[in-house]
């Protein structure tokens, strides 16, 4: 397919957090759109972890955005200059979990909001999990830890209880994987 051609481009927001630009654009088909909006975060990690007795291990979090709790798999953003997928899972799923594994697999990254956003959520499965220490959540963080049989994970993405994009999406890849 035939790409745009950004025509103009302004930045209007740039920050630790986020980047957001203006660019005015020309469709192959010559149609011009000159309000289209780029939105740029960090990549982050996302953790399917499951512990040694074949349990999921799941957070709950209260997203301002959506003005509700939802329940995810464990993840968190890169760091400026931050580029070891690796370890912000591990470090991720240590913080928010408590829990740390010895058995890592990459699964891939995912795409989150392909119209808009340009971030990568990188997706690691963590086997025979076990707990060794409390969370330890920044300042902003209010996480619930869900501990559930897989099996129950996977009904809860079908069920649409669990509804976020890349935690739904690694889910379904280790259950493939697994034979569930």
């Amino acid at each position: 397919m035939d790409k745009w051609t950004t025509t103009k481009s302004e930045s209007l927001v740039d920050n630790h957090w986020v980047k957001i630009r203006k660019d005015s654009v020309v469709l192959p088909n010559e149609q011009q759109i000159d309000d289209f909006y780029v939105i740029t975060i960090n990549n982050a990690a996302a953790i399917v972890a499951i512990d040694e007795d074949g349990n999921c291990i799941l957070k709950k979090e209260y997203r301002y955005c959506y003005d509700r709790d939802l329940i995810e798999v464990p993840a968190g953003t890169f760091e400026e200059d931050e580029t070891d997928g690796l370890a912000v899972a591990k470090r991720e799923l240590l913080e928010e979990t408590g829990y740390e594994s010895d058995e890592w697999q990459y699964l891939g990254a995912t795409v989150e909001s392909s119209a808009k956003l340009t971030n990568y959520m990188h997706i690691y499965f963590a086997n025979h999990c076990k707990k060794v220490s409390e969370q330890h959540l920044d300042a902003t963080e209010d996480v619930e830890v869900i501990v559930v049989p897989f099996e129950k994970a996977i009904e809860m993405v079908m069920n649409n209880e669990i509804c976020c994009n890349s935690s739904a999406h690694g889910i379904l890849r280790v259950a493939r994987m697994l034979n569930i």
